[in-house]
């Protein structure tokens, strides 16, 4: 079966596209949505795609950078491009990338399965003679529940900088907040809240290597609208001030 990533940042057009019934029949495994090339090479760290259908334009890293990057770095990931009439020269750009087809919006869907249909016999006939089980055993698929985790953690990863709740990451994945506050624990081993805090404060570390940032303005670049708070949280972390930090990260240098 052949994994499927889509990843567009309107959540409306990547949820009705992966739960098309079509899939199924042709042996295709959706595994999740990303809102961005960001999130979706996050998702190939953990799970290895066959096809990923994306969107031209997205905020963080758009379409095009997303298929530069897996050209270059020679990832074994077909892409297939979606755009509005506007970015049709953008899009054909990424031809030069070995994307494997563009789609105009609104979508084709006939013309998407062809493409894809295409790539699945290009795969089989490519891989069939040199598919290696010992590889295949040695990566066990994800079950379903850490594809949930997958799908919030590379989420927390694009968007630490919002003011983000289990509640609002729960409404993505259709769960409770409660039950994914669980799910989170189990497959993580620490909590939702410790894992955001965990990659704010090391974005915050980041950033105190520019003198130029005030400490309130890394606050709110990291996701706290109270600088105070920051403080706080950055202390109880590191058992030290933002700003000592800075001195002795100046110092050293």
């Amino acid at each position: 079966m052949n994994k499927m990533l889509i990843v567009d940042d309107d959540w409306i057009i990547a949820d009705s596209l992966k739960h098309m019934d079509e899939w199924l029949h042709m042996n295709i495994d959706v595994v999740g949505t990303a809102e961005n090339g960001k999130e979706a090479l996050f998702w190939l760290e953990k799970e290895n795609i066959d096809i990923i259908l994306t969107d031209i334009r997205m905020p963080e890293m758009d379409g095009l950078s997303l298929t530069k990057h897996i050209y270059e770095a020679k990832i074994k990931s077909n892409i297939i491009i979606m755009s509005g009439f506007e970015e049709f020269s953008y899009a054909k750009e990424a031809l030069r990338y070995n994307a494997r087809g563009y789609l105009l919006k609104p979508i084709d869907h006939m013309e998407l399965f062809d493409i894809v249909k295409t790539v699945q016999v290009e795969h089989l006939s490519k891989n069939m003679p040199t598919t290696n089980l010992q590889d295949e055993i040695r990566k066990p698929t994800q079950t379903q529940q850490e594809r949930i985790i997958t799908s919030t953690l590379a989420y927390i990863q694009s968007n630490y900088m919002e003011s983000l709740s289990l509640r609002e990451l729960a409404d993505r994945v259709h769960l409770s907040g409660h039950y994914l506050g669980q799910l989170f624990k189990t497959v993580t081993g620490e909590s939702f809240l410790k894992y955001l805090t965990d990659i704010r404060m090391q974005q915050a570390i980041q950033l105190l290597e520019n003198p130029l940032l005030k400490v309130y303005e890394i606050s709110e670049m990291v996701g706290y609208t109270d600088s105070k708070h920051f403080m706080k949280i950055f202390k109880k972390t590191y058992r030290t001030t933002p700003k000592d930090f800075r001195q002795k990260l100046l110092t050293k240098t």
